[in-house]
């Protein structure tokens, strides 16, 4: 969640350092219809709508977050969401986080998994959906410190739940999916190993709000 930015900053300070219409042009020596001529009563045939593949998967990556992580902070953030068809307006989600990177003075390395259910308005899987889900995340350094002249290896790490729900947009053009979601939600965090002052910043619960696209081929 949007927090989860607050955490990546504070830790990494540790140690640091998106046919027209065709006219045509009809003369006045275009012949007009004769009163013999045969004029049809049967209504037009709709033309039928246009449907989508028979998906059951799709998997999308996150390029926004990725984008954010990787020019703010030089560290490349990399979130997958996979769903899962069960029924005309039901699904599974699962969305895997993995983060990591090496500085001259340490290590971080992130991961976090979203597991939850999305329930469609209309069927098909498109449109606007609700989406209950709960996380998981964890963050770890390993940083070297310099105290009182003395240079010593340290680590720490948070963890946080999260409980949220979410409201999205999906779109799906042919095997093209893309979709945009907010959710508002609780966050419960902990830390262990680092110096008080930060552990009290890092471990801070809360609600929060976490913005989420992503782009991907269903299948």
């Amino acid at each position: 969640m949007i927090k989860r930015i607050a955490v990546v900053a504070l830790l990494l300070a540790i140690f640091a350092g998106a046919q027209g219409n065709n006219w045509s042009n009809y003369g006045s020596d275009q012949p007009t219809a004769s009163s013999d001529d045969h004029v049809s009563t049967q209504p037009a045939q709709p033309s039928p709508e246009p449907t989508l593949p028979n998906t059951r998967w799709s998997i999308s990556i996150h390029p926004v977050s990725l984008l954010v992580f990787t020019t703010i902070f030089g560290v490349p953030w990399v979130t997958f969401t996979v769903e899962n068809n069960l029924s005309s307006r039901f699904s599974l989600s699962s969305r895997p986080e993995l983060m990591w990177a090496s500085f001259a003075d340490g290590d971080i390395f992130a991961y976090g998994l979203y597991e939850g259910v999305r329930f469609y308005f209309n069927e098909g899987h498109k449109g606007f959906y609700v989406s209950p889900q709960i996380g998981y995340e964890s963050v770890s350094v390993d940083y070297d410190s310099d105290y009182y002249n003395h240079r010593s290896s340290s680590s720490g790490e948070a963890s946080a739940f999260i409980f949220a729900c979410y409201l999205g947009l999906k779109i799906q053009s042919g095997h093209f999916v893309s979709f945009t979601e907010v959710g508002f939600g609780y966050t419960m965090m902990s830390s262990n190993d680092i110096d008080d002052g930060d552990a009290d910043k890092v471990a801070e619960s809360g609600f929060g709000i976490d913005l989420n696209y992503a782009i991907g081929y269903a299948f």
